[in-house]
């Protein structure tokens, strides 16, 4: 269920790095779609299929994501259980005009529809 521990560090510090302007969004934008990223389900994937939790801001849904289980402790019972998934695999199953909400040890990070759409066509 945890992801390889390497993947979610880097991502971690460059999520650090974006906070206090040592990098650019779009660095951490690009390595999200090769990070091994947790998705967390409120109910266990293996029965009842993946649910996912949501977010919904300013109206768009998004999928709620983050790089360790610590980053997802403050969902509570929405991240009982959780798949171990790559960022271009989650964009590949995300709806149109849904984001993604990246929870990382540095912040939480809201990637909204447009930016999924480009993300989407640079991978």
């Amino acid at each position: 269920m945890t992801p390889n521990d390497q993947t979610p560090r880097s991502l971690d510090e460059l999520a650090a790095a974006v906070q206090s302007g040592g990098a650019e969004l779009e660095q951490l934008l690009a390595a999200v779609l090769d990070a091994e990223l947790l998705a967390p389900s409120p109910s266990d994937p293996s029965v009842d299929g993946f649910s996912g939790a949501w977010a919904d801001i300013d109206g768009v849904p998004h999928l709620v994501l983050g790089t360790t289980v610590e980053t997802l402790q403050p969902l509570g019972d929405r991240a009982a259980y959780a798949l171990t998934l790559s960022g271009r695999r989650a964009l590949g199953g995300l709806g149109e005009g849904a984001g993604l909400l990246l929870h990382t040890e540095h912040g939480v990070f809201a990637i909204g529809p447009d930016l999924v759409e480009d993300l989407r066509a640079g991978a």
